[in-house]
């Protein structure tokens, strides 16, 4: 029996180039597989933000209930971790409450000082909330600190009504320090006149001093202080400038004149 030959192979091999080639145009046309995404890692915390508010004036009542202290300052809050905006939302959400609860602190301590001893219900304001420390508020496991910063202002009617008080003071004071300097320039004056009788009693005429006239011992003082005049005459120069008013500048030059003015005779 003679066996016919078959091309079945043969088209089975062709068939096959025939795929590959198909498949291999369509990853030319699709081109390379997509890199798969990988997304960035988060962004670090931003570690401590903080965020000041103006605290709203206060008044609150002082003792007698008749005047107030005015109460300002400035709320610093804190959060650690969170975004700003995050922190923006915490303070907006939590301003009132911290206003309010400042408020009643205020108050408490206010009924207890007199209205015109506003330095005295500051150091006591103070003096409480360094001992609260911060406050603490939460929300959704968020977290912001508020830490107030006070300074008291007196009713203005308080002020008005002590303003003579404190006026008289400042008159006083400065009546005392022009008598200080007063003082001063007349020590100075002493010294300088004791120093120009040394010179005298250890000049070549020391014993015909106690004889001169008062025109000689005069003339001979101006020859003493002969060299000391081109000092002193730029300052009397300015001196002699100032305006009647000008009488605290007026006691400053005295106090440049001491070391090189020549000592005036006593009256």
């Amino acid at each position: 029996m003679t066996t016919i030959p078959t091309n079945e192979p043969a088209a089975t091999t062709g068939w096959q180039r025939f795929a590959a080639f198909c498949r291999r145009l369509v990853a030319a046309l699709r081109g390379p597989d997509p890199i798969p995404y990988v997304p960035p890692p988060p962004p670090p915390p931003p570690g401590r933000l903080t965020e000041r508010r103006t605290i709203a004036p206060l008044a609150v009542p002082a003792r007698g209930l008749a005047f107030h202290f005015q109460v300002y300052g400035m709320f610093l809050w804190t959060t650690d971790g969170l975004e700003r905006s995050a922190l923006h939302a915490l303070v907006e959400r939590f301003l009132p409450y911290a206003h309010q609860y400042l408020k009643e602190l205020a108050t408490d301590l206010a009924g207890e000082v007199e209205p015109h001893r506003g330095g005295d219900f500051e150091r006591r304001l103070r003096q409480r909330l360094d001992r609260l420390g911060e406050w603490t508020y939460q929300r959704r496991g968020q977290e912001v600190t508020c830490r107030p910063q006070v300074r008291v202002h007196l009713d203005e009617r308080v002020q008005q009504h002590i303003r003579p008080y404190w006026e008289q003071l400042i008159a006083l004071d400065y009546e005392r320090d022009l008598a200080a300097r007063r003082a001063r320039n007349m020590a100075g004056a002493s010294t300088q006149w004791a120093s120009i009788l040394e010179r005298l009693i250890d000049g070549p005429v020391p014993g015909g001093a106690a004889t001169m006239t008062d025109e000689q011992l005069a003339q001979v003082v101006k020859e003493l202080l002969v060299d000391r005049a081109a000092k002193v005459d730029p300052l009397l120069e300015a001196l002699n400038s100032l305006k009647p008013q000008d009488e605290y500048a007026r006691e400053g030059y005295f106090d440049l004149l001491d070391s090189v003015r020549p000592p005036q005779p006593p009256a």
